[in-house]
């Protein structure tokens, strides 16, 4: 192979690597968004909370008792 084409080949491999970087990370922000509406907004009034990242839900405890969840958009 010609230099010329590995240099391409690596242009497109850093493009998509950086796009795919990109897109982790705003996935990543869109989950710790979340779990923080989770602590603030919807459990704020209670001892403990667990947040489900995969069901995309909030539950809130007082004492180990489960009194509420929600689903989080």
């Amino acid at each position: 192979m010609k230099w010329k084409t590995i240099a391409i080949i690596f242009i497109i491999l850093f493009i998509v690597e950086t796009v795919f970087f990109g897109w982790a990370m705003y996935i990543g922000q869109q989950e710790i968004n979340k779990e923080n509406d989770c602590i603030y907004n919807v459990c704020a009034d209670y001892s403990s909370y667990i947040y489900d990242g995969y069901n995309s839900l909030c539950s809130c405890y007082d004492n180990g008792e489960l009194l509420h969840t929600e689903y989080m958009k």
